[in-house]
């Protein structure tokens, strides 16, 4: 990995914009992150366990902060019904990994977020332990077969938080068990190179800076701003999802 002047500009400028994102949504930045750090000679393989780097410290503090706005006894649950939807997924990505389907999957998760984006505050749902359970089992499926863990967050849109903190919470705990399970199996397989570890140090200063500027203007909006924001997130995820999947059939 050659590093100029021009990279490390560019790797900050990426890391920035997409950690901005998460200080306000508190999910969404490899949406930004992954697609446009692969214009450069960045792969795949060194661009996500980068960023995991960079998503477990983070998801811990936000997590930690806001420990006290949510139940992490109540979350358990779901985050067993992912890691169990994650088996089957794992084991179907040799057979099954069809970019139709994955293109099936952006648009359902489009809907889903139209959906968020005009349902009215009357229709929130109490929740539902079948439900919950049906809907974290397959974002854990979606997760191991593509790497799409955003089911889950619709649900907790409808039903687990009555504001921001309790939301980003909730949410951020969850990714960072997730994590914390990829995180060993990459230490373990020696999965981490030295350009990778270069390629967090030169995204750190990125990173800080947009998390902390997102989060500074998230304290500036409303509840109804913020919750606006993270429908919008969510459907960005799915049209990335469909438009990468058409176009480049992947």
């Amino acid at each position: 990995m050659e590093i100029t002047i021009g990279f490390v500009l560019f790797v900050f400028a990426i890391q920035f914009c997409s950690y901005f994102v998460k200080g306000l949504a508190g999910f969404g930045d490899p949406l930004i992150s992954n697609p446009m750090l692969s214009l450069t000679a960045l792969q795949n393989n060194q661009i996500t366990p980068m960023n995991l780097l960079m998503n477990w410290p983070l998801n811990l503090y936000i997590s930690f902060k806001n420990r006290k706005e949510f139940s992490v006894k109540s979350t358990i649950p779901m985050i067993v019904c992912i890691l169990i939807g994650m088996v089957p997924g794992l084991l179907c990505l040799k057979y099954a990994a069809s970019w139709k389907i994955k293109a099936l999957l952006g648009l359902v998760v489009v809907i889903c977020g139209v959906e968020m984006l005009t349902r009215k505050e009357s229709a929130k749902s109490s929740g539902n332990g079948i439900v919950m359970a049906l809907v974290s089992m397959a974002s854990g499926f979606t997760a191991g077969l593509y790497g799409i863990n955003l089911f889950f967050v619709a649900y907790i849109e409808r039903t687990g938080y009555v504001n921001r903190n309790q939301f980003r919470g909730q949410m951020c705990f969850i990714f960072f068990i997730e994590n914390t399970i990829r995180l060993l199996i990459y230490i373990f397989t020696g999965f981490y190179t030295v350009d990778i570890l270069k390629l967090a140090v030169i995204s750190a200063a990125g990173v800080i800076c947009g998390m902390f500027l997102g989060s500074r203007v998230d304290s500036k909006l409303s509840e109804a701003a913020v919750r606006r924001i993270i429908t919008i997130v969510f459907i960005c995820a799915g049209l990335s999802t469909l438009v990468k999947a058409v176009v480049f059939k992947i």
